[in-house]
């Protein structure tokens, strides 16, 4: 590792990682009896004390869970990420034997699996029974799966549209490369997160696999989103940060944002819309919780990811987050104003459509020509402090 990635690197896991309040709500759930091995009961697992939890901004279902957390005492301890390899960082930098639960999307869950790093346990499949419920697509998906074993369990799903107050902009361009335009001057915000960004100016650029570039491409892609970087206003530290930053108004546009955002927004009273631009499209994604290697409190994840993944707090969380839901009972008592934002044709197919075929994340390591994920995070660097 070059000196100039590790100063990046040590920067992001000594970041403060308190971010904002969330969406108040999706109080009064039912409460769960745990399931652990079978016959097991909560007082037999011995629920309680820590659950550590590292992943994306309110997937720890801080409201959600809420109840379910006083009734087991269990003290969630959540720290949020910005990009989708953090996890690992701090996995292999002194957070083995202290990390429980993570919320890995699926394109790095993917590649962790392929290339063997160490990062996810196996789950214990009987001690999370209502994954039964999932959608066809996430059941033995094969980003959640290896030689039989599944690896992480799907919470909510959707993609990440440009989010803009409609205000200042009727529609956006056809293309990310259209962002360089001095119109766009002091009115964009985008997220730290080398592998989102990078993806979609290489699908702007017209690269086949966008996910798997040389070195020669990932430097072309990078030219060509410092050409945009006039105009933008902040990078922010999470996807909460961005809303924040369009609230206030000192910006009026976020590139590769969240619905999410705009639920944000609408709270303080601020109306933000989401679109993409009309030739490049958007990205899929789906976010799973997963249990770390050597995880401390096991018994408290399995408790929590099952609770998560009954119908009702499935319903529940990805009403409070803007998102799709991954329990196939959640999807009839899911809000519509939620529901109808994202086309659930795709999670009811087995394989999931564009979520099995469209791939953002690099390998974790270069394979002949192309290069691996960590030339993606010193692109990405060197395109902030240009």
């Amino acid at each position: 590792m070059n000196e100039f990635l590790k100063i990046f690197l040590d920067s992001k896991l000594n970041e403060d990682v308190s971010r904002r309040r969330f969406i108040q709500g999706a109080a009064g759930l039912a409460t769960l009896t745990v399931l652990g091995a079978p016959g097991a009961s909560a007082e037999e697992k011995k629920l309680g004390g820590p659950l550590n939890f590292l992943g994306w901004d309110g997937e720890h279902g801080g409201n959600v869970a809420k109840e379910f957390l006083a009734k087991n005492n269990i003290q969630m301890q959540a720290a949020f990420q910005s990009a989708a390899d953090e996890a690992l960082t701090r996995f292999n930098t002194g957070g083995r034997g202290s990390m429980d639960l993570l919320t890995p999307n699926k394109d790095f869950q993917r590649a962790i699996l392929a290339s063997n790093v160490e990062l996810f346990q196996p789950l214990d499949m009987s001690r999370i029974p209502s994954a039964q419920g999932l959608f066809p697509a996430f059941k033995d998906a094969p980003w959640l799966t290896r030689e039989g074993k599944t690896y992480g369990i799907p919470m909510i799903w959707g993609d990440e549209p440009c989010v803009y107050n409609p205000a200042k902009w009727d529609a956006m361009p056809e293309k990310y490369t259209d962002f360089a335009d001095p119109k766009y001057k002091g009115e964009l915000v985008l997220l730290d997160d080398p592998f989102g960004n990078i993806w979609l100016y290489a699908t702007s650029l017209g690269f086949k696999e966008p996910s798997r570039l040389t070195q020669a491409q990932l430097d072309q892609v990078v030219e060509t989103m410092l050409k945009m970087k006039p105009n933008v206003v902040t990078i922010g530290a999470s996807h909460g940060d961005m809303a924040d930053v369009m609230v206030r108004g000192d910006a009026s546009l976020g590139i590769g944002g969240w619905a999410y955002q705009t639920l944000i927004a609408k709270d303080k009273g601020v109306k933000l819309v989401v679109g993409s631009p009309s030739k490049d499209g958007t990205f899929f994604w789906s976010d799973a919780y997963a249990i770390a290697v050597d995880a401390p409190n096991a018994d408290n994840a399995y408790a929590f990811i099952d609770f998560i993944t009954q119908a009702e707090s499935n319903a529940a969380l990805a009403k409070e987050l803007g998102s799709g839901c991954t329990v196939e009972k959640a999807f009839d008592i899911l809000d519509p104003s939620v529901r109808d934002i994202y086309p659930y044709d795709n999670v009811r197919q087995p394989g999931g459509g564009i979520l099995g075929t469209q791939i953002v994340v690099p390998p974790q390591k270069g394979e002949g020509d192309i290069v691996g994920a960590p030339a993606w995070v010193e692109a990405w660097q060197k395109f902030k402090v240009a």
